[in-house]
């Protein structure tokens, strides 16, 4: 569960520029001045005044306001007694804005606990509930910062006006209903839109708990009908229900205007998942044959304090919620943990769920009162605080769903046992015959079965057997390739050493040459030499440039021709993907001369050593980079105009002590029928003798079951593709990963 921030009255300017909020003065009082407006906004909490009473013409930008009463509106209603004692006033801000700001729009957006009437320049712009001087006629409205346009006026001075009646109903209850009277807040069109999209991540959250705890509870409802002495199934389905309930309250509640309503919901929200928290206890002393006792019953007693501390209590916030949630968790942990001492059936089930939870609870209370900025931040693209609620109150309802459907299904198994020896004994006392043919015929059925099951396990053995007897050919052939690149490689090396070396003696010789002989020869004759000798040393020394250049080519088939020990080692992961992205483009514009493309990285400098086996990672880049280049080319050959082949690689490094290669290019995209099978073995798209349909299978082995990490594909058919290597910086990461997902 979530908790909304009521009472929002936001302006804002759809610029992207730099404030300068100063004071400047004008003939009715002092106005702010919007010079320019930045990215983040500003909360207007300064400028506004008050005054209560009623009068059409305070909405006018001619009136004089010096005399009215300095406010801050962000104020809780309890500390605004002037607000409450004058049941309807007014509220207005002076503001001016520069010429480059009377040539955009602005927006204003409010979110309130009263009803208003919002007026520009002495123009009524919207009307939000009834205002009225008469308390009981008020009806309070919640606009849910409905998005308003402000056309401003030739004028330098710009004058706001809020007609506004306060909702008496508001003083009795918490400030946690009602935390403020009315905020501004100064920011972009775009700040907007962010936090329309972070509610509807809290929306979606509670409708996927109510949808999930309405399921269970009408599993359990029909579990209860088809065996009523299992009380526990009864006692479960109200504690889903009431937590379906609270969900469902929560996830609405913005959709909600009439604000009797919206405070009645709130409160029905958390009280509901308190009650159906006692429920849960009450169902685990039916789980277990315990006798219900004062423990229970001072529950009961505490959720009525606790609620009572929430809705009128001020100061608590949601405290009493959150240490009487705790409470009622540690009620059912030392509930399961005694069955469990006791070797009940299944208790250990139910003590993990809770044990989880209340630990998850706990995180959760510690954070918001020590570190609550932590609870803001997002994993997985999930607010923290969401994550937190939505596993602490999913972990005990799919505990205790798992041990009641075990015991039904146990005690379902058991019936039909019993059915079966009943039916056994009867057909024994009529007709003793017919039995011996009944079971020989159910022998039969079985070893049939049995036989049908050890056919299909042969035949899924064959099936796998020649899957490896490819995998060896393919591994075979990749060994003799490697081989046969070794030895070419040293052969090549001997003879390019030695254009080398000469090389560079010739260089030597030639500046003897010029040093000695040269000199004695007349001018003009000495300088045809010298230029002679100039172009040959020039040559000379590029035949040095590149025959070295040559030569790492050779190190570094050499390199990846040598056979992989298999051993995790710190490798510069920097270096690995640069090389092998240069060994696949000069290996394809090998083949093909007149094929070109442009070649991005993007390294990250502050990647470190990372421990893995770098032949390994080499195969599974190369796979990756050959695809790239192999997409591009196919795209080329279509011949679109202004199309440019381009192959991207970068590598970051995560917090989570996680490393990421990216592999993308601009070739043809892979389309969805064809994404979910290419990790499949033997499964691809290129023509007969171009692709063996292993690269990716491959890959996706040595990532994920040799190194623990993931790798992931996004595309868009025609325009791109990428593929995503995570893999962990260091073996004992991995090992940690492997531990936790073992428990």
């Amino acid at each position: 569960m979530h908790c909304y921030l009521p009472i929002k009255a936001l302006l804002l300017l759809a610029l992207v520029c730099v404030i300068r909020v100063g004071m400047a003065q004008s003939g009715a009082g002092k106005a702010v001045y919007f010079d320019k407006m930045p990215p983040s906004g500003i909360v207007l909490d300064k400028g506004w005044k008050f005054q209560a009473g009623d009068d059409e013409q305070w909405a006018q930008p001619d009136f004089d306001d010096q005399n009215w009463q300095p406010i801050n509106p962000t104020l809780p209603p309890r500390q605004l007694p002037q607000v409450e004692q004058a049941g309807i006033g007014w509220l207005r801000l002076r503001f001016q804005v520069s010429p480059e700001l009377q040539r955009k729009a602005l927006i204003l957006s409010i979110s309130q606990y009263a009803a208003s009437e919002v007026y520009l320049n002495g123009q009524l712009l919207r009307q939000y509930g009834v205002v009225s001087s008469i308390p009981v006629l008020v009806q309070a409205y919640w606009p849910n910062r409905e998005p308003i346009e402000l056309p401003l006026s030739d004028e330098s001075e710009q004058v706001l006006a809020v007609r506004v009646a306060h909702w008496g109903a508001f003083s009795a209850f918490n400030d946690f209903f009602v935390p403020t009277f009315f905020q501004g807040h100064l920011g972009g069109l775009q700040q907007i839109e962010e936090e329309f999209k972070q509610e509807a991540k809290y929306k979606v959250a509670d409708m996927l708990l109510f949808g999930a705890l309405l399921l269970l509870s009408t599993l359990h409802v029909a579990f209860y009908v088809y065996n009523p002495n299992q009380r526990a199934n009864f006692y479960f389905a109200l504690y889903t229900m009431a937590e379906a309930s609270a969900f469902f309250c929560t996830g609405f509640l913005d959709d909600i205007g009439a604000h009797g309503l919206r405070l009645g919901m709130d409160i029905v929200s958390y009280a509901s998942l308190q009650i159906g928290s006692v429920l849960a206890v009450r169902a685990l002393y039916s789980f277990f044959y315990l006798r219900v006792g004062r423990i229970y019953y001072g529950l009961w007693l505490a959720n009525i304090f606790s609620l009572l501390l929430l809705m009128f209590g001020q100061g608590f916030h949601w405290y009493p919620t959150v240490g009487f949630m705790l409470l009622v968790t540690a009620e059912q942990l030392r509930i399961t943990l005694g069955a469990l001492r006791q070797a009940k059936r299944a208790a250990g089930i139910i003590a993990l769920g809770f044990g989880i939870a209340f630990v998850l609870l706990l995180t959760f209370a510690s954070l918001s009162i020590l570190q609550s900025e932590i609870l803001r931040q997002e994993v997985l693209g999930i607010p923290l605080h969401t994550l937190l609620t939505f596993s602490a109150f999913l972990c005990p309802v799919l505990a205790i769903s798992l041990f009641l459907a075990c015991r039904f299904a146990l005690d379902s198994r058991l019936l039909m046992i019993k059915l079966a020896q009943v039916r056994r004994l009867s057909a024994q006392a009529t007709a003793q015959q017919e039995e011996k043919q009944q079971l020989l015929a159910q022998q039969n059925e079985l070893l049939e079965q049995q036989v049908q099951q050890r056919t299909a396990a042969l035949q899924q053995t064959l099936s796998n057997l020649q899957a490896m007897q490819q995998q060896l050919i393919q591994s075979e052939k990749m060994a003799s390739l490697g081989e046969l690149t070794a030895g070419i490689a040293h052969e090549i090396q001997n003879p390019l050493n030695f254009v080398n070396n000469f090389a560079e003696v010739g260089v030597d010789l030639l500046a003897e040459l010029k040093a000695g002989p040269l000199i004695s020869l007349p001018d003009k004759e000495r300088k045809s030499a010298e230029e002679l000798v100039n172009d040959l040393s020039q040559n000379l020394e590029k035949i040095t440039y590149h025959g070295k250049r040559a030569d790492s080519i050779v190190k570094g088939m050499l390199e990846h021709s040598r056979a992989s020990r298999g051993e995790r080692q710190p490798t510069d992961l920097n270096a690995l993907a640069d090389e092998y992205l240069r060994l696949a483009y000069h290996g394809l514009r090998a083949k093909h001369k007149d094929f070109n493309a442009t070649l991005t990285t993007d390294f990250d400098k502050n990647l470190g050593l990372v421990e893995l086996v770098p032949q390994e990672i080499g195969r599974v880049l190369l796979n990756l980079i050959n695809n790239a280049f192999y997409a591009v080319q196919q795209r080329q050959r279509l011949g679109q105009a202004g199309y440019r082949p381009e192959v991207c690689v970068a590598t970051k490094r995560l917090k989570n002590e996680q490393v990421v290669i990216r592999v993308k290019d601009n070739g043809m995209g892979i389309p969805e029928v064809i994404r979910q099978k290419i990790f499949h073995p033997f499964f691809t798209t290129k023509p007969p003798g171009e692709g063996t349909g292993l690269g990716l299978s491959l890959s996706y082995d040595i990532v994920t079951k040799g190194h623990g990490g993931t790798i992931t594909v996004a595309t868009k058919p025609g325009e791109y593709t990428e593929f995503a290597v995570s893999l962990p910086v260091s073996q004992e990461h991995v090992q940690t990963q492997t531990l936790s997902y073992s428990i």
